[in-house]
């Protein structure tokens, strides 16, 4: 069935020269059959003609990702998109500036409503996308199959004049920057938080043939044009220290790398090599030539990385000349390590791979470094706010470095985490002649800013202007949490000065040195309107539009109140008369929003009468809760231990907290259920008249282990406890005493019973599975095929199937047990014998979303909730107290899972 379509894949493969969009999503676990409506797509609707270049975004853990399809029309000035994922209700493409969400142009399709997309954009909040002021992306098709892919096609202007889109602008040459794209998708039928649904990479829309990726474009050509000559400079198993910050040199000389040429090579292009292991930690690294590995002076860059760098390679008549002089034998790596959280153990075996010519090139590359190039700033604090650095370096610095002009190849702008805008500017005459800026600045996505831009000129006399902006910043300084402000300029061809190559410092006498120094100003900056950005800014829809009329409606926000993505008919009002939690409250389990962005976003995007609307003013209990009209009696005679006395099983709950949060239970509710369980310790009243028979003989497992599946983490002991205080005859007792199979079975066999620790070794030791022993117990053994088998774990067991039983006779694992039931009569005597062991195989509490194994048991799956003192306003359903029976703990966390998945649209995050 799918032979047919593959053939007619094969020239449609061989047009775009790249690898075959069949397989792209080969890393999933995908059969043929699932990937029918992928692959008849790809047959019947992609030529080479339609979407001759594609590439394949994967997502942070490689499992899935997005395939991403583009043609140019440069007679008409328009880019054509398609983007193929598994998905079934909505899907979002965005090109970004630094590689992330922020800073984002995004068009998405939602299948709540398929005969439109909304143009949508980013700046700086991780939060629901604005609706761009002017519709500029038009709906070619969407095609969604009955396998669950969904097919989305649009175009666009490839510059749409709007300061809410990106320009597309020419990255075909591999020394300049490529185009940086993000996707999400999602199964809800309009946008909401991806979890894991994203993915992102770098590609070159104008590069003929398509590449899948800019890592692969730079291996090839640079694998051509080098004739397969490189050597790396890079760490051998260094080990990271505890500490916040190391700078480590690494230096090689050109005898070292043995290199077969005398009189010097060529750097025509780079690529770093980055341990993933400890990318993370890789804060940032520099490349100088030197003299020799005990002198770094005089010495010139020749690369620097950051997150978000790929490498590049030079334009065919430019190339770094390396070891050509005395002052130019050696090759150091600075690379600067950041570990806040002291991690030890670390090893890393990052660096460079530098290709090279044994030919000279026509001209010779140097890099010039502007701003506070050698961190003058070091120790002076930044002012909190918003402020600005700028740093001017004058005309006479370009005119004493001789005639003739240089051409500026691109531009790196590095700043620390606190920065938020950057712009390199030329000056000439007064007047800017040429700005280059990245509007919306992240570290974490781009440390090094690649401009995206053509080269361009720099005459002699022309000066700079280096201006970096910071939210909030500590001080200027050398360490990951403290900032700088340096533009790297890549340019051609080299220049010097007295011998050294052309620079212009700030801050170390460099005026006497090289006749040429910065100057500083500094101002604090009053909002973000006073950042200078122009991309997300309000603006007149200024292109004739040549296209169809686009399929989305007009937006009629007004320009500076620009519009969410959604228009709703009759608004989901949540907590009406606003939150009453702090505004800094953050919900549980909401991936970090607060009330004030949940309940705007809800009005938003929500209908009232919808199952979702629903499900989230369950947010009330903890944005906006109400007394309870009959509150809960807890401790309703007063606490007998001090208000601050932590709940056993409650993860850090107090006494005093429950006694408030009862306040807003109604007596009948689940919860307030719940909470009688802390009874016995908050307001103790001695031992019951008629205590709950727990383990009347004693526990025969270790006080301390903790029961699979309980809501938080109660051991056998905390039952115990709960048992004393608890009336034989109350609600409580029986859902204690369901954990005795497990804290004190009743096997007689068992001479010795095994603890939390031995669990893994079992004191009696398991038989064959093929030929039971002898002496095992007579109803655990089993022969033959039965007509109705015994139904044990019928979805599945959850734990390890080699979990051995606690107190099983011979050892019997869960695996065990199955094969057991299978073979047993399901009204036989030995059926309710084996199915007493579902509360331990395949305990019923959805919460358990990763099944604990026979090492994981003493911390458990389930996690309780936060130690950390729960917000007066906290909701009472989300402070789960005591051991509860697992369709209780699955009602209550099922609730709140629910609220959850709802209010994770909040956050909103495309990557």
């Amino acid at each position: 069935m799918m032979q047919p379509l593959l053939l007619l894949l094969a020239a449609y493969a061989t047009a775009a020269n790249a690898i075959d969009p069949i397989n792209y999503f080969d890393a999933t676990s995908l059969t043929s059959d699932e990937k029918e409506g992928y692959v008849s797509w790809l047959a019947s609707s992609s030529s080479s003609a339609d979407y001759p270049m594609h590439a394949f975004l994967p997502t942070a853990n490689a499992e899935d990702g997005a395939a991403i399809f583009w043609s140019l029309h440069p007679e008409e000035k328009l880019v054509k998109f398609a983007i193929a994922v598994r998905a079934t209700g909505w899907a979002g493409l965005g090109i970004s500036q630094a590689g992330g969400m922020i800073g984002s142009d995004i068009v998405l399709f939602q299948s709540s409503n398929p005969d439109e997309v909304v143009d949508s954009y980013v700046v700086e909040e991780y939060d629901v996308p604005w609706v761009d002021d002017c519709p500029d992306w038009n709906l070619i098709n969407a095609t969604m199959t009955d396998d669950g892919w969904m097919i989305v096609e649009v175009s666009r202007f490839l510059d749409t004049n709007d300061s809410q889109d990106w320009p597309i602008v020419n990255d075909k040459e591999l020394w300049s920057a490529p185009t940086r794209l993000i996707a999400a998708w999602g199964d809800s039928p309009s946008a909401m938080y991806h979890g894991q649904s994203n993915a992102r990479g770098s590609v070159r829309l104008h590069a003929e043939p398509s590449f899948s990726s800019e890592s692969a474009a730079l291996g090839d050509v640079l694998e051509e044009q080098s004739n397969g000559l490189y050597f790396d400079v890079r760490e051998d198993n260094h080990q990271i220290p505890a500490r916040e910050t190391q700078y480590h040199d690494v230096c090689k000389t050109f005898e070292e790398l043995n290199i077969d040429q005398t009189g010097g090579i060529t750097m025509i292009g780079v690529v770093p090599i980055i341990s993933e292991e400890t990318r993370q930690h890789i804060h940032h690294f520099t490349a100088y030539l030197q003299p020799n590995c005990d002198s770094p002076f005089p010495r010139s860059m020749i690369y620097i990385w950051a997150p978000g760098d790929e490498g590049w390679a030079m334009p065919e008549h430019v190339g770094f000349p390396l070891f050509h002089s005395e002052n130019a034998q050696a090759i150091q790596l600075e690379i600067h390590y950041d570990n806040p959280t002291l991690i030890e153990g670390m090893v890393d075996s990052s660096g460079v791979r530098l290709y090279y010519s044994n030919e000279e090139r026509e001209e010779k590359a140097a890099i010039l470094e502007l701003g506070d190039a050698f961190v003058g700033l070091a120790g002076q604090n930044i002012n909190a706010g918003l402020t600005r650095y700028q740093f001017t370096c004058p005309g006479e610095c370009s005119a004493n470095v001789g005639s003739g002009s240089v051409t500026i190849l691109n531009e790196y702008l590095h700043m620390h985490q606190n920065g938020v805008r950057m712009t390199n500017e030329v000056i000439r005459n007064d007047e800017v002649v040429r700005a280059s800026s990245v509007d919306v600045y992240d570290f974490e996505q781009q440390g090094g800013f690649h401009v995206p831009q053509q080269p361009y000129e720099v005459l002699p006399g022309d000066g700079f202007r280096t201006t970096c902006y910071y939210r909030d910043g500590d001080k200027f300084g050398l360490d990951s949490d403290e900032e700088m402000c340096i533009a790297f300029v890549m340019y051609y061809p080299a220049k010097e000065f007295a011998g050294n190559p052309w620079m212009c410092p700030y801050g170390i006498g460099a005026l006497e040195r090289i006749g040429c120094e910065q100057e500083l100003e500094f101002s604090d900056v009053a909002s973000d309107d006073n950042l200078g950005r122009s991309f997300g800014t309000s603006n007149e829809c200024a292109v004739d539009s040549l296209l169809p009329a686009p399929t989305q409606s007009p937006v009629t926000a007004a320009p500076t109140t620009s519009a969410r993505p959604s228009v709703v008919i009759e608004p989901c009002v949540v907590c009406p008369d606003g939150s009453t939690a702090d505004i800094d409250y953050v919900i549980p389990d909401s991936g970090g929003a607060t009330c004030s962005i949940a309940l705007a976003y809800i009005e938003a995007t929500m209908d009232e009468n919808t199952d979702s609307c629903t499900q989230v003013k369950e947010v009330e209990s903890v944005c906006c809760p109400t007394l309870a009209a009959n509150p809960c009696p807890f401790c309703s005679s007063g606490l007998t231990s001090t208000a601050s006395s932590e709940v056993p099983g409650a993860d850090g709950a107090t006494c005093g907290d429950l006694v408030e949060n009862a306040n807003y239970l109604e007596e009948d509710s689940e919860t307030c259920g719940f909470y009688e369980l802390a009874e016995p310790f908050c307001c103790p009243t001695g031992d019951a008249v008629t205590p709950c028979p727990f383990c009347p003989d004693g526990i025969t497992l270790d006080e301390d282990f903790v029961i699979p599946g309980a809501p938080n983490g109660e051991t056998c002991g905390d039952l115990v406890e709960i048992a004393r205080t608890s009336d034989g005859n109350g609600e409580i007792c029986p859902q204690v005493q369901a954990a005795e199979i497990i804290c004190c079975p009743s096997v007689e066999e068992v001479t010795t019973p095994p603890t939390t620790e031995s669990l893994e070794t079992p004191t009696v030791k398991p038989t064959s599975k093929s030929s039971p022993s002898p002496t095992a117990s007579p109803e655990l053994v089993t022969t033959g095929l039965v007509v109705t088998p015994c139904p044990f774990c019928p979805d599945g067991i959850t734990l390890d199937e080699d979990f051995v039983i606690p107190g099983a006779p011979n050892g019997e694992t869960c695996g065990d047990l199955v094969e057991i039931a299978r073979t047993s009569d399901g009204n036989g005597e030995i059926c309710p014998q084996v199915q007493a062991a579902e509360i331990i195989c395949c305990p019923s509490v959805e919460e358990v979303t990763t099944p604990p194994t026979t090492e994981s048991l003493e911390t458990p799956t389930v996690k309780p909730t936060s130690k950390s003192t729960p917000s007066p306003t906290a909701s009472p359903e989300l402070v789960a107290t005591g051991l509860v029976d697992p369709s209780a703990g699955a009602t209550l966390h099922g609730v709140r899972n629910i609220v959850t998945l709802a209010l994770l649209s909040i956050f909103y995050v495309l990557v």
